[in-house]
Formats: structure tokens, sequence, C-alpha cells
């Protein structure tokens, strides 16, 4: 329960009750869909659920791949750039067994929720192009960089170099005060 004092000194005392909701069909079947792949994954040997960022490297990029096979990644982006348009609901599904496995998904979190998305809506279409359907196969991985006033993090003074291309351009960033 919750106590809550106004002004007049009194206390005001209220228990928060949460209704159970039943997930409908599609999403019980999606959610036992992505229980069963991971715990194959574990069985593999992928990922100790129990220790977080047991997987890391090429194991974590792998596992991203496989997940971008499942088409759990960009699941409620537009079809147009490889998305398969299906609800928030069912992307939380996939993102709540994933976050309850302690499933390696760093390497394609920040792309499917944040960085995807931004470009939907603010890149050119060869941009899109190019990027999004690489993210949806889990083979592109994104980074954001946040920077709050008085924080300790100085991201305005951040410097960019630009790296040796492998086969895309890469950009180093290097923050110093």
């Amino acid at each position: 329960s919750i106590a809550l004092t106004g002004l007049g000194a009194k206390t005001v005392t209220t228990a928060l009750r949460f209704d159970p909701i039943r997930l409908p069909e599609h999403c019980q079947e999606l959610r036992r869909e992505v229980r069963a792949f991971l715990a194959d994954e574990v069985s593999a040997g992928t990922f100790d659920p129990l220790r977080s960022g047991s997987a890391e490297g090429e194991d974590a990029k792998a596992f991203s791949r496989r997940v971008g096979r499942r088409g759990w990644i960009g699941m409620t982006w537009p079809k147009k750039y490889g998305g398969q348009e299906r609800s928030f609901l069912e992307r939380y599904v996939v993102t709540e067994e994933m976050c309850v496995a302690n499933a390696p998904v760093l390497p394609f979190f920040v792309a499917d929720r944040q960085s995807g998305p931004t470009l939907i809506r603010y890149a050119s279409e060869q941009t899109k192009q190019s990027i999004l359907p690489r993210i949806i196969r889990g083979e592109a991985s994104f980074c954001i960089g946040m920077s709050e006033p008085g924080s300790g993090s100085d991201l305005f003074a951040a410097k960019c170099k630009k790296g040796t291309p492998p086969a895309i351009a890469t950009i180093r960033m290097r923050a110093s005060r």
C-alpha cells in the first residue's frame, strides 16, 4: 500500500491493485514460440540466462542474426523496409521474453527501438533502403550518446574522426573534456 500525506497532516492509504490481463491467443502463441527459441539457444550454449553479458562479440552478433531470421527485429516496421507491420503488443511479448531470459539483445535493441524508427521517419529513401534491411536481419548495431549538463558527460565536446572503412565507413568518437 502507499501512504499519501496531504496538506492537513491527514494520511491516506491506498492499496494498488492491477487486474491480470489475458493476452490474445496469437500473442500467447508468439510467447510460446519465443520461449522455445530461447530454450534452444540456451541448450546450444549461446548464452547463460543466469549471467548477464554471458554472450558477447561474435556470439551475440550471431544470436542477433538468428533473431532477425525469425522476424523479431523491426517487427512493427513497414513491410516496405522489411518489417512485418505487427502490433506493438506482439513486439512487447518478444521483448519481455528476451529480457526475462537475459538474452543478448544489445547488438540490436537500440537499432530496433530507436535508431530504426528515427530513420523511417527522417532519413532519405536511399538511406532507408540501405540500412533498415540490415537492422532487420540483425546485421547492424547502433548506439546512442546522451549528454546531460552537469552530469559528468560532455558529448557536445566530442570529436569525430573517420576510421578506415572495411566494407562500410566507420565513425569513431572519442569524448574528451
